[in-house]
């Protein structure tokens, strides 16, 4: 068994009677709000830039931190839609500690699961599950950001069959603190010839791995981002996740995965939100009588409560799809984490805007899911990059677009809608700027088709429903009556708009923040 990169310190699988009895789904809700009420501090883990010490044992006590591991490696194994109601409870609750067991289970385990050997698995699941390691993926580069294939970290096959890394990665969640990373890069053989991408599941303790800093970012500051290093990194064989070359799908799945659970998290945070604005409406009597009894603001409410159903619907129906073994196109996922993570900020920012001055105090929960939650629009490929590909995709290949509506079965008066939207897809404009401009608005369109089929499906079932059905409806007409209107237009040159910036500087000066003084951490050179 060829597993020299687990330390000496490594331990095998325990007997299926030393693990502790599965957690059911409703067993996990329960302890997470009871360790909300009594046991967490948001505001503390924000300001001390920490999670709690204790929680990592906790949370691996209950099944959180291997929650689709085989029941045979000590995990939960849970559905794909059990998955989803664990995490939007956790999104509920605090985005630090939803993204740390996303990463960890998510980014982390899946690709180990997908592609790591049996004798690897054997090995590492139990660790991962019972919380005695972390896991995560480091894919992102200081210069590529969701463009994977620029990637620059390279591995060299060594004639005796291990790899040698090198290269240097960025934005790496719990990158401090993993103890095994799935590194990608790009891999080549003893005589220089590309393999394509490679995924590796490397021990953090193995020689030329090195931890950069910590990001000072704007929320999500329990959980940190931290630059990765490789230098001279040997691996063995049995590192390899998968077969050479293979990386990018099971990066792929990995994070279309992923995108769906960070829609998940959102909801459950635009949930809280809500809950905690309809709450105040009620109490706070303003000019006009009761806030709540307001037309605006229960019409600000209504339509922040239609975004938040349409976004439970639409990752339930990709939830139970996977849990019956169905393929789901790649659209899907993307629109969860387009819609799901841009539709439940928006929710946030409506409850924080009811709130009025108490939204904006950061000692309340709002205020504090306002800026973690921000990232998520960013989290897995920005809202425009992926708008983009997506609506790319489908232009280049309009017989997709049919697949993906037939495969839901819509209503016939959705389906006028969707006929407007393939004509548009079918209008590529020939200048590459308007390109891009084009296949944005057409993936934004498609994206709301699939949430307006969705949703029409569930009608019937209340009037809330019904008013979720009409308002994604018309949300898309909008769009289309926009797009049909002409979404081109001259743009100024980079030229033009780099000398209009650069205007600025007559009106705002240099203000540059040059001399701030920094933390010293290096050790005093007369004591190393």
């Amino acid at each position: 068994m060829d597993t020299e990169f687990l330390s000496q310190d490594a331990v095998l699988p325990a007997a299926a009677s030393d693990w502790p009895e599965p957690s059911s789904t409703t067993g996990m809700l329960h302890f997470l709000r009871e360790y909300a009420q009594n046991f967490l501090n948001s505001r503390l883990m924000d300001e001390r830039r920490a999670l709690p010490p204790a929680m990592i044992a906790d949370f691996a006590e209950v099944g959180l931190l291997g929650l689709q591991v085989p029941r045979h490696y000590g995990g939960q194994d849970l559905s794909h839609t059990d998955m989803n109601r664990v995490f939007t409870q956790l999104g509920a609750i605090d985005a630090n500690l939803a993204v740390f067991c996303a990463v960890h289970n998510t980014l982390g385990i899946a690709p180990i699961l997908l592609s790591a050997t049996d004798e690897v698995k054997a090995c590492v699941l139990p660790r991962l599950a019972k919380g005695q390691a972390l896991t995560t993926s480091a894919i992102s580069e200081p210069g590529i950001g969701s463009h994977v294939r620029g990637m620059t970290t390279g591995a060299m096959r060594n004639s005796d069959g291990s790899y040698t890394i090198n290269g240097t990665k960025k934005w790496i969640s719990l990158g401090g603190d993993a103890r095994y990373v799935n590194v990608f890069a790009g891999l080549r053989d003893e005589h220089g010839r590309s393999l394509g991408i490679t995924g590796f599941l490397v021990d953090s303790r193995t020689p030329g791995f090195a931890i950069g800093p910590e990001m000072l970012t704007l929320g999500l500051r329990a959980v940190p981002q931290y630059d990765l290093s490789f230098t001279d990194l040997r691996v063995p064989p049995s590192a390899l996740l998968g077969v050479e070359g293979d990386g990018l799908a099971t990066a792929k799945a990995a994070f279309m995965g992923g995108r769906v659970v960070l829609a998940a998290m959102t909801l459950g945070a635009a949930m809280r939100s809500l809950e905690l604005a309809q709450r105040f409406a009620k109490g706070r009597e303003v000019a006009t009588g009761s806030l709540a009894e307001n037309g605006r603001v229960r019409e600000m409410l209504a339509e922040a409560g239609a975004a938040v159903q349409a976004v439970e619907a639409l990752i339930a129906r990709i939830a139970r799809w996977r849990d019956a073994g169905r393929e789901v196109p790649d659209a899907w996922y993307f629109c969860a984490k387009i819609l799901g993570c841009e539709l439940g900020w928006s929710a946030i920012d409506t409850a924080l805007q009811v709130l009025g001055a108490r939204g904006f105090l950061d000692t309340n929960t709002v205020g504090q899911h306002f800026r973690d939650y921000r990232l998520f629009r960013i989290f897995e490929g920005s809202t425009e990059a992926i708008m983009v590909y997506l609506g790319t995709t489908l232009v280049r290949a309009p017989d997709e677009f049919t697949r993906l509506v037939d495969q839901a079965n819509p209503a016939a008066h959705v389906l006028k809608l969707i006929d407007q939207v393939a004509d548009i897809a079918a209008d590529r404009p020939v200048d590459a700027a308007a390109r891009h401009i084009h296949a944005a608005v057409v993936g934004e369109l498609v994206c709301w088709t699939l949430l307006t089929m969705v949703t029409s499906d569930a009608a019937h079932r209340s009037a809330m429903h019904g008013y979720t059905a009409s308002w994604a409806e018309h949300q898309l007409q909008q769009r289309l009556r926009n797009a049909q209107l002409g979404f081109h237009r001259d743009l100024p040159t980079r030229a033009e708009f780099a000398d209009h910036v650069a205007g600025y500087a007559e009106v705002i000066g240099d203000v540059g923040q040059r001399r701030w003084p920094g933390e010293e951490w290096r050790a005093d050179p007369l004591l190393a």
